[in-house]
């Protein structure tokens, strides 16, 4: 569904983003760090355009609802629709950088999660002396390791496919990688070949520290998430019905709020205020959960 959209914008907007592609390295290193299937220039613009495209549909539609179903003069409805439309194209430009490190942090979240029990498998096999690209070649092939398989898969082809020598694809999945325990598995794989050491030796001690990491970590989200929910209670159940109270009274006693109306701040509050609060939180808790594992 992305691409078709980012395609079109492209054809519009290629050109001025391609003569400014020298400030957006650093958002190119997001999309590689996210494994996303776009080019810089392509997700920009895809940006522009589907950020213009809300814009005009938003705030048209807007208007015309409050022209039609809430009776407020044309001029007014136009000058709120435009306000309507500016906030949703802002939002969706603001979806649009956020989420390439969206999909890096779940990435992150699902190489952590599975880490300890990869690098065991690791090293067991290191153990029975294989070279080290049958290793990443092996871990491909167990999906249940979800986003490491796919982190093997990049390397494995990078040598197979491309001619890279091992550490060089090994350094640049660690230079790509979301998770810095993964990228200091992977160094620390090369560091090892490199200097001849034990991989077995490594990968093992490697493994018992991600496990006591993993168990701190997991009582460490726990009680965040028992936080979350306190906060939750309070700024996002409480306080929306209280303040929507509050209007709902000013507005029987003919009061006024900042110069607007009562009724078009509830519509707000509950139409955008509470569902953008209530995804704020979804987000927050998200990111806090507990590592996925196996």
């Amino acid at each position: 569904m992305l691409k078709p959209l980012l395609r079109t914008g492209y054809r519009f907007f290629g050109d001025f983003i391609h003569r400014r592609r020298s400030q957006l390295q650093g958002f190119a290193r997001q999309l590689k760090v996210a494994r996303l299937p776009y080019s810089v220039e392509e997700y920009f613009a895809g940006m522009i355009f589907a950020s213009l495209l809300v814009l005009l549909l938003g705030g048209a539609t807007a208007a015309f609802a409050l022209t039609v179903f809430y009776g407020y003069p044309v001029p007014v409805a136009i000058g709120l629709g435009a306000v309507i439309g500016v906030s949703l194209a802002g939002l969706t430009a603001f979806l649009f950088l956020w989420y390439p490190s969206y999909v890096a942090n779940e990435r992150r979240s699902d190489i952590e999660g599975r880490l300890a029990y990869a690098v065991t498998h690791m090293s067991t096999l290191a153990g029975t002396g294989i070279p080290p690209v049958a290793i990443f070649k092996a871990l491909v092939n167990f999906k249940e390791y979800g986003e490491i398989s796919k982190e093997c898969a990049y390397i494995v082809r990078d040598v197979e496919v491309f001619g890279k020598d091992l550490y060089t694809a090994i350094s640049d999945a660690a230079r790509a990688s979301p998770s810095r325990q993964w990228a200091d598995v992977l160094w620390g794989v090369v560091s090892t070949l490199r200097s001849g050491g034990d991989l077995r030796a490594f990968l093992s001690e490697k493994a018992r520290q991600l496990v006591e990491l993993q168990e701190r970590e997991e009582r460490k989200a726990m009680e965040n998430l028992g936080v979350l929910t306190e906060v939750f209670m309070v700024g996002f159940v409480l306080a929306p019905i209280i303040g929507v109270l509050m209007i709902v009274f000013m507005g029987l006693f003919g009061g006024s709020i900042f110069g607007l109306p009562p009724r078009l701040l509830l519509l707000f509050i509950v139409y955008f205020g509470v569902p953008i609060l209530g995804l704020v939180f979804l987000a927050v808790a998200n990111s806090s959960r507990p590592k996925e594992v196996l």
